[in-house]
C-alpha cells in the first residue's frame, strides 16, 4: 500500500536541489526513471522500488491545495509555491522514512511545508510495483492502485496508470480506506465497467464503493464480487450506514460541437456553465488533480491543437473558499464535422441552498443560440457541497432535464420532438431549434421513468441523436 508525502516549497526545485534531496533520502539507493520520464524511482540494492518522485509542478491556484490537502495545509504554503510529490510504494518503516527525508530536505532547502497522509489501511495485498510507479499489484486482467489518503484525487499517477491499463487491455481498481472520499473526476473514472472502487472496512474485508457489494480477491481479476454466503445478499452494513451529507449537487453532461476554424478558442462552454451555475469563472485547469495551472482558454486551445488528432482530456475547477465549489472534466476531439467537446460539470449547494434549476434552461438557450449544442442532461444528487464522495449509500442522481440540439431535432423530426410524452420547449434559432425537456426538480425518482419513456419515444430503435 502506498504512502504519500507532498513538499510544498517556495523555490522551483532545480537539479542540484533534487540531487541533494535524493542523497539525503539515502545515498545507498539506486535511481531509475519511470512513467515515461515523469517519475524518478529510488530503489534498493536489488532494484526494488521504494519511493517514486514526481516532477515538480508550480502552484498557480492555491485553492487546489485546500481542495485536496485541506485548509490547514493551504494556510501554511509559501507564495510562490511548487508541489513536489513523493510516494512510498509500501507503508513500511523504511519506505516512508525515505519519502519523508526527501520531502523534509526539499522543504528545508527551498522553504515551505510538508503534508503527508496518515496510514489507515490494515490489509496488505502484496506488492508488484516494478510494473508502474502507482501500481501495488498487477494481475493478468487488472492493476490495483492503493490510495491511503483522506481525499483521493485523479492524480497524475492514476491518469498515467489508466493510460497504461488501456494500452494493455487491463482494468483499473483503486483501493482506499472506508473513511476516504474521492473527487468528482475520479468518481467519473471509476464509474465504468473496466474500473472499480475497492473499499477496505474496519475488519479488513472489502466492498465496492458504489454498490456496497462484498468483494473478495481473485488472483487473475483482482477484486471481484464475493460469493453469497447462505441468505446473505446485498450491500455490507458499512455501506448502508447513514452518510446523508447536507446539501446537494447538480451534475451536467454537455456535448457541443464547433465548426473547425483557426479562430476557434475552446473553453467558452466551460465558462458559461461555471458562471451561470457556480457564480464565477473557472480558476484552474490541468491534465490531472490537482489542477495547478491558472485557467487560460488560449493555452487550453493550443494544447488541444498540439495533440490533435489525438483527443485531449483535462480537469477544471472553481475558486473554492467562500465561493460555490464546482469542478469538472473536458474531452476535446477533432471529428469530421469539426471540434467536439464532452464536458462533465458538478456544482455543490449547501443545506440551506436550492440549486439554480431555472438557470439550466438559460444555458440550453445560450448553447442553442450559438448553434453548438448536441445534447445536455442535468441530474440532481444529494451529497456534499465540496463535491467529494464517501463509500456510503446517498441515493441515486435524479434527472432534472434534457436538451437535444438542432441536429438531434432534425433527426427525430420537429413535430415528433414537440409531441413527446414530456412537453418540450423550443429554444434557439427558428430554423435550427433546440428542444428542452424538464422532468421536475430532481427530487422525485419517478423522473427516471419519464426520462426512459422520452428516450424510447425519441429513439424507438435505440439510435442516438448525435
Amino acid at each position: 500500500m502506498t504512502y504519500d508525502v507532498v513538499a510544498l516549497v517556495a523555490q522551483a526545485p532545480d537539479l542540484r536541489s533534487l540531487v541533494r534531496g535524493m542523497a539525503e533520502a539515502g545515498r545507498e539507493l539506486r535511481v531509475r526513471g519511470a512513467g515515461e520520464g515523469a517519475v524518478i524511482q529510488l530503489c534498493d540494492d536489488r532494484g526494488r522500488p521504494l519511493v517514486g518522485l514526481e516532477a515538480a509542478q508550480r502552484v498557480d491556484v492555491p485553492d487546489e491545495v485546500e481542495r485536496l490537502l485541506g485548509a490547514e495545509t493551504a494556510r501554511r504554503i509559501p507564495d510562490p509555491c511548487w508541489w513536489v510529490e513523493a510516494r512510498a510504494v509500501d507503508a513500511d518503516e523504511r519506505s516512508t522514512a525515505i519519502a519523508h527525508r526527501f520531502a523534509d530536505e526539499m522543504s528545508e532547502r527551498l522553504g515551505g511545508t510538508v503534508w503527508s497522509s496518515r496510514p489507515r489501511l490494515r490489509d496488505h495485498i502484496g506488492q508488484d510495483a516494478e510494473r508502474h510507479p502507482a501500481v501495488a499489484v498487477a494481475t493478468e486482467k487488472t492493476w490495483v492502485v492503493v490510495q491511503d489518503r483522506p481525499v483521493v484525487p485523479l492524480s497524475s499517477w492514476l491518469t498515467d496508470a489508466l493510460s497504461a491499463c488501456g494500452k494493455a487491455g487491463r482494468g483499473l481498481q483503486v483501493l482506499t480506506p472506508a473513511d476516504s472520499r474521492i473527487t468528482f473526476p475520479l468518481r467519473g473514472l471509476l464509474n465504468n465497467p473496466k474500473a472499480r472502487w475497492v473499499v477496505e472496512n474496519a475488519s479488513g474485508g472489502h466492498y465496492d464503493g458504489f454498490s456496497g457489494i462484498p468483494l473478495s480477491w481473485n488472483g487473475e481479476a483482482g477484486f471481484v464480487p464475493a460469493p453469497a454466503e447462505g441468505s446473505a445478499v446485498g450491500p455490507v452494513a458499512e455501506f448502508a450506514g447513514d452518510d446523508r451529507a447536507p446539501g446537494c449537487q447538480l451534475l451536467i453532461d454537455l456535448r457541443v460541437r464547433h465548426p473547425a476554424s483557426e479562430l476557434l478558442t475552446l473553453g467558452g462552454a466551460v465558462e458559461a456553465l461555471a458562471r451561470t451555475l457556480g457564480g464565477a469563472g473557472p480558476v484552474a485547469w490541468g491534465f490531472s488533480e490537482p489542477a495547478l495551472s491558472e485557467w487560460n482558454r488560449s493555452a487550453l486551445t493550443e494544447e488541444c491543437r498540439r495533440r490533435s488528432p489525438r483527443p485531449t482530456w483535462s480537469v477544471f475547477a472553481g475558486p473554492g473558499g467562500e465561493a460555490r465549489r464546482f469542478v469538472g472534466t473536458q474531452r476535446v476531439t477533432r471529428v469530421m464535422e469539426g471540434v467536439k467537446e464532452i464536458i462533465t460539470f458538478a456544482v455543490g449547494y449547501a443545506e440551506d441552498e436550492e440549486p439554480a434549476l431555472d438557470r439550466v434552461a438559460e444555458l440550453a438557450q445560450h448553447f442553442a443560440d450559438q448553434r453548438i449544442l448536441q445534447t445536455m442532461t442535468v441530474h440532481r444528487l444529494a451529497g456534499r457541497a465540496d463535491l467529494t464522495y464517501a463509500p456510503r449509500w446517498s441515493g441515486l442522481p435524479v434527472p432534472v432535464g434534457m436538451a437535444i440540439g438542432a441536429e438531434g431535432v432534425t433527426h427525430v423530426g420537429r413535430e415528433r420532438a414537440l409531441a413527446a410524452p414530456t412537453p418540450g420547449k423550443v429554444l434557439g434559432p427558428v430554423n435550427s431549434p433546440t428542444v428542452w425537456y424538464r422532468f421536475g426538480d430532481g427530487t422525485d425518482p419517478e423522473a427516471w421513468s419519464r426520462l426512459d419513456e422520452l428516450m424510447r419515444y425519441l429513439h424507438p430503435r435505440g439510435r442516438g441523436a448525435e
